[in-house]
């Protein structure tokens, strides 16, 4: 059975910062789900690497392998592939939607601008660097 493909989502990865650096640039999706010789994993099990973290470091994913390369750069890869993967709800609050996630509040727009305009701005405020604070987490050496 082959696993699941979605291009929007790896596109999006490839928007986020590099867990383990924090950098913008050379942004790859690095599979990170259970995988065969010459089979992937689906892509939603994908997380945002810089070339030299997902292939081409010394400490890259691909040199140590899943289990080490968490424990070098000390990441729960499971645990943000999982936050990754989280989908918000929209509510509408005072004549306006609001979208939930991860335990913040995201004012969308006024209700009389209709779900289109809100979802639009929701793909903009939730996906944009979804991972910033888990970046500066890890960079500032806090688990």
């Amino acid at each position: 059975m082959k696993p699941a493909r979605n291009p929007k989502y790896l596109a999006w990865i490839r928007t986020q910062p590099c867990l383990v650096c924090g950098s913008s640039r050379w942004i790859e999706a690095a599979h990170t789900g259970p995988h065969g010789l010459g089979q992937k994993s689906p892509d939603k099990s994908a997380v945002p690497l810089c070339a030299a973290h997902h292939r081409n470091g010394k400490d890259s994913y691909h040199r140590l392998g899943p289990r080490r390369f968490g424990e070098v750069h000390n990441l729960d890869l499971a645990a943000i592939v999982q936050r990754l993967n989280l989908k918000p709800f929209v509510r509408i609050q005072d004549g306006e939607f609001v979208a939930h996630l991860e335990g913040c509040q995201y004012r969308l727009g006024k209700a009389a601008g209709g779900i289109g305009a809100a979802i639009r701005t929701l793909r903009n405020v939730c996906g944009e660097d979804r991972l910033a604070l888990e970046a500066d987490r890890i960079t500032a050496g806090v688990p």
